[in-house]
């Protein structure tokens, strides 16, 4: 299986390398996304487990939106978050008269949800333009490129194996 094995980790690299290279840098300027591709492999056994992991919002990235609907605010709070993006600024803190006539800062998570509102009412009017850096990336020929790549490492591997037993 080591035919095997090495086949998968160098596709598992050339997959993350040509996903990073494919982002267009204006869509990820501080390269969260990228540094968000990974791969695994698990060999315990039968099937063997390769898996592709991306921040979640990739597939926006990729295929884009549509104007007219609002997206979910609590996954656009969960981008800001995961994105540490700076939600209260010093200079810019927010006062607001409460119940009582008294001003009063607004809480973080309040400032959470209007920059999620703020940017929800842009996405739902412009929309998101699509960039298919993945979905150019992996594509058909890729799977069979990749195919005949594992077609030969097991080939390969069977041929130790046969010459190891004899």
């Amino acid at each position: 299986m080591e035919n095997i094995q090495n086949t998968l980790e160098a596709w598992g690299e050339k997959i993350v390398s040509a996903l990073k290279t494919a982002i267009p840098p204006e869509k990820d300027p501080d390269q969260f996304l990228g540094n968000s591709i990974s791969f695994s492999i698990n060999y315990a056994g039968f099937p063997i487990v390769f898996q592709l992991q991306l921040a979640d919002y990739y597939n926006f990235i990729d295929r884009g939106r549509k104007p007219g609907k609002f997206p979910p605010p609590d996954i656009i709070a969960s981008w800001i978050q995961n994105k540490q993006l700076n939600v209260i600024q010093k200079s810019t803190l927010k006062k607001i008269k409460n119940r009582n006539g008294m001003s009063t800062v607004l809480s973080q998570q309040n400032q959470l949800k209007s920059l999620a509102y703020l940017i929800g009412r842009k996405i739902a009017r412009d929309g998101i333009p699509a960039t298919n850096f993945y979905s150019n990336t992996i594509n058909p020929d890729l799977f069979k490129e990749l195919n005949n790549s594992l077609s030969a490492a097991f080939k390969q591997d069977v041929k130790s194996i046969m010459n190891y037993e004899l």
